[in-house]
């Protein structure tokens, strides 16, 4: 296993951590709901943007030391491939995602989540949306869908 995947793993570990403290404070319900989200929200949401981070300079074959620099947030700031490597096709479906859909609610910032203003972004004012807002079961959805797309996906890149 790479370093940039080894600290993905640890990011979407700890994410799960917080989203199972988060889980069990809401059962206690001592702290109202819209104070542990506010609580919870963020730092479960910073962890997956770095396994995604993480993940993205896996992809793209950045081996150097994860605590060299920070992951990157987007395709986007990845470096340039070299001449005559094909970029991996994941890279180019991970930038789809990034435009529109879970991962760019995931990666929008957090005041276009308060805002509802990214393209995907839930909006309370949108009547018949399927979008919630961003709570614990999207940031436990999220969780889902990244872990299971990198495992996808690292089964691909395994079978080349």
């Amino acid at each position: 296993m790479s370093r940039s995947r080894g600290a993905a793993n640890r990011s979407l570990y700890r994410a799960r951590i917080l989203l199972e403290c988060w889980d069990k404070a809401r059962d206690e319900a001592r702290v109202p709901q819209d104070q542990l989200t506010e609580a919870f929200l963020p730092a479960v949401r910073n962890h997956l943007r770095d396994a995604y981070g993480w993940f993205l300079r896996s992809v793209a074959g950045i081996e150097e030391a994860p605590d060299a620099s920070p992951p990157p947030s987007s395709t986007q700031e990845l470096p340039e491939h070299e001449a005559g490597r094909a970029r991996p096709p994941e890279l180019a479906e991970f930038a789809l995602l990034e435009r529109d859909g879970w991962l760019a609610e995931l990666l929008a910032s957090s005041s276009e989540s308060a805002t509802g203003t990214a393209p995907t972004q839930w909006s309370p004012n949108v009547l018949g949306s399927d979008r919630q807002a961003p709570g614990f079961a999207v940031a436990e959805d999220w969780l889902r869908r990244l872990n299971a797309t990198m495992q996808r996906m690292d089964d691909s890149m395994a079978e080349c």
